[in-house]
This record gives structure tokens, sequence and C-alpha cells, in this order.
């Protein structure tokens, strides 16, 4: 009986202990006010125009990555810089418009190692 007592106390305490834990799960700096998400809809033309800069963009990165597996010396620096300039263009026109564009990572062998190299894709909202 008093290894029962003893268990339930233990549970009980450690109940205790938890709910004002999950109580303020909001964070110690999060706003009070309801946070509202601000829709901002582009037209069609410049959805179309961001269509065809991922197009051209993913083309590019193509092109890129075929050269930097053809070569025979270690460009995996080089391709990465110009991987992330492209994608730096594409995603200021995406935000200047309000348009949303994520990497999907994709793997590619070149000069013995393994490279993630982020080809585009555009979320219509």
């Amino acid at each position: 009986m008093k290894k029962r007592m003893m268990a339930l106390l233990v549970c009980i305490l450690l109940l205790a202990m938890m709910i004002p834990g999950v109580a303020q799960a909001r964070g110690n700096n999060a706003p009070r006010a309801a946070i509202t998400a601000r829709v901002v809809r582009y037209s069609d033309a410049q959805f179309k125009i961001l269509e065809r800069m991922v197009a051209t963009a993913n083309r590019q990165i193509e092109i890129a990555v075929k050269f930097a597996q053809l070569t025979p010396w270690n460009d995996v620096p080089w391709l990465l810089a110009y991987v992330d300039s492209i994608v730096a263009n594409v995603f200021a026109y995406a935000n200047s418009i309000g348009a949303v564009v994520v990497c999907e990572y994709t793997t590619y062998y070149i000069d013995g190692q393994y490279v993630l190299i982020d080809p585009l894709r555009v979320i219509p909202l």
C-alpha cells in the first residue's frame, strides 16, 4: 500500500510540474495579439514572369551541374556560388511580388563527392 501511495504522489508531482510548462508554450517573447497573415495577391502577368524566371534558372542550374560533372577538376565551390547567384535573383523578384518560391534539394555526384543542388519550384497562392 505504501508503494502505491508513493507512486501516486510521484505522478501528481510530475503532473504539477508539467502543467506550467505546457501552459506557457507560446514562449516568453511572443506578441500578445493574434497574428494575421498579410496576403498580397500578385497579378497573372507577374506570376507568368516568375514561372519563366524559375524555368530559366532551373535550366541554367542543370547546365552548370552537367558542366561540373564533365570537368576533371574540382569545381564544386564555383558551382555552388553560381547556383546561389542564380537563385538570389529569382528569390528577389518573388519577394518583391509576394510570391513563394522554394528550393527542392537534389543530390548529384560531382568530382568524387555528393553535392546538394537546389532546383526551384513556385508555390502558387
